[in-house]
This record gives structure tokens, C-alpha cells and sequence, in this order.
């Protein structure tokens, strides 16, 4: 690992030169030292200041990733510290403000993923699993928008990353089936209704999934009609919390396969099973 790392910059310069980059179109400032920049980036990911998090660490690191102003080897340094476990499972299991860290950690090793597939060794997509594996079968924080602090969206991004790691050869039945199970637990939880397209980004993963053609359809098929064993009546607003996560996650499923021939039978079963689940089901033709 690279060690240009130094003293990490104060919030309020970092700020102000971050701000500078992003209007001048991601441009590196003369004189910055881009890899040094990111390490430093990478100590705010988690910062309760939305500005600095989401529009400015997150949006500047990410570009560069994408557009190879990291080489290779820097863009490895910051996935290996997105993933260490001290990081991206600071506080797993509780809801509050570490979330951030979480969530933005595993959307910047998504990112990697993605620019770098094919370059990533078989250990590093497999250890990446297992965490993001844990990480998402275990964080209850599923907040999308947090008031005074903005996005920590954890179901979404980490479903931005199972979607990466669906793509990776390595993956293979086994792995994606526990894709499946895991988005299953998460569209099924009883405490918060997903308001802010977590849906979408949780089918992005499930597509796929499908396009690896490794799992049977009978399979698929058998998945989705799992979704039909919600609980109609319960405590409020426990079980409508379920019902709407679930109704909304069938509704947007179908619309997504229904346009491509190849998934015809399995929207036919998206649709059984939302009419089943949903108290307007009877409307469905």
C-alpha cells in the first residue's frame, strides 16, 4: 500500500478544496496530490456533515475512480480500506449516526467493483462478498434520508454493491442465491417502509442475478412466490410496513422484466404473487 498519507486535512480546508474540484468539473488542482486527496476523502465518508459526505467526498472520489484519475493500484488501497471491517461494520446492528460510515464505505467499494472487475483478484470479489454478505443481512439501518444530516441510504447502497458483485464471475450459484436471501430479508423487516427507490436499487441486484443464468428458473420462480407469505394482519404499522415494502418490491419487479421477453413466465409469477399480497390484488387483471 501506497504511504503518501500524512496529517489528514481539517474539515473546513478539505471542504473548500473539494468544492473547488467539483465546480471545475473534477479537474485535480495543480499541486494535489490526487491519491493523498482520496485517503483523506476516505477519513470523512462517514461524517455526519451531508455536504461534505455525500456531495463533495463521495461524489469527487467516486468520479475519479471511474475516470482513472486513481491508477489501479491506488483505487485497491481505498477498496482494502472501504472493506476493513472496523470501518464498514463500525456499529452493525444499531441506528444511528455510524451508518454513514457504513453506507458510504460499501457504495465506494461498489464503485471499484464496477470500474475494476476484471482486475480485482478472486480473494478480494470473495472477501468483498462475505462483508458486504454481513453487512447487509445485519445493519437495521435502512434509513434512506436522514433530516439534518441527508442521505445514508444503507439499503440502497448496499444493494448497489451486491448488484457489482452478482457480475463477478467468481460468484457463482451458491453466491447468488445468498444475493437473493439477503434482499429477501431486507424487503421483509417490519420498522421501516422504503420510501426513496431502495426498491429499485435492490431489483438492479436481483437483474442481476437473473442475467448470470445460473440459477433455475424454477428457483426464481420459487423465490418470488416466498414474498406471498407475508402477514395480512399484525400489530400497526408493523405488518403494513412489510406489506408495502413487499407490494412496492413486486410492483417495480414486474415492470422491470415485463418489457424483455426472456422473463415472461417470471412476471407472470411476480404478478400471482402481488395479487395475492396486495388488499387490492382483486384489481389486477
Amino acid at each position: 500500500m501506497n504511504t503518501v498519507k500524512e496529517m489528514r486535512m481539517e474539515k473546513k480546508e478539505i471542504k473548500t478544496l473539494l468544492r473547488n474540484i467539483k465546480d471545475n468539473k473534477y479537474a485535480v488542482p495543480e499541486g494535489v496530490n490526487p491519491y493523498k486527496l482520496s485517503l483523506d476523502m476516505m477519513d470523512y465518508i462517514g461524517d455526519i456533515d451531508g455536504e461534505l459526505r455525500n456531495d463533495l467526498a463521495c461524489y469527487v472520489l467516486l468520479e475519479w475512480i471511474v475516470t482513472d484519475v486513481l491508477t489501479p493500484e491506488e483505487a485497491h488501497d481505498i477498496f482494502v480500506i472501504a472493506l476493513d471491517e472496523k470501518r464498514i461494520l463500525n456499529g452493525l446492528g444499531k441506528i444511528d449516526d455510524t451508518v454513514f460510515g457504513r453506507s458510504f464505505s460499501v457504495e465506494v467499494a461498489a464503485c471499484i467493483i464496477y470500474k475494476h472487475r476484471k482486475l480485482l483478484s478472486d480473494s478480494d470479489i470473495l472477501k468483498a462478498f462475505n462483508t458486504v454478505l454481513k453487512l447487509y443481512n445485519e445493519d437495521r439501518d435502512v434509513r434512506g434520508f436522514v433530516e439534518g444530516k441527508s442521505w445514508a441510504h444503507g439499503a440502497a447502497h448496499g444493494a448497489d454493491a451486491l448488484m457489482e458483485l452478482a457480475q463477478c464471475q467468481v460468484i457463482g450459484y451458491e453466491g447468488l442465491k445468498k444475493i437473493l436471501d439477503s434482499i429477501y430479508k431486507k424487503i421483509n423487516i417490519n420498522y421501516y417502509g422504503y420510501i426513496n427507490n431502495e426498491d429499485e436499487r435492490m431489483i438492479s441486484a436481483v437483474k442481476a442475478v437473473l442475467e448470470r443464468d445460473i440459477i433455475p428458473v424454477e428457483e426464481i420462480e420459487e423465490w418470488i412466490r416466498s414474498f406471498g407469505n407475508i402477514e395480512k394482519e399484525g400489530i400497526v404499522p408493523d405488518y403494513l410496513f412489510i406489506e408495502f415494502n413487499v407490494t412496492l418490491f413486486l410492483k417495480s419487479l414486474y415492470f422491470r422484466l415485463v418489457a424483455n421477453t426472456k422473463y415472461d413466465q417470471i412476471a407472470k409469477i411476480v404478478k400471482e404473487v402481488l395479487k395475492k399480497t396486495s388488499r387490492f390484488g382483486e384489481d389486477y387483471s
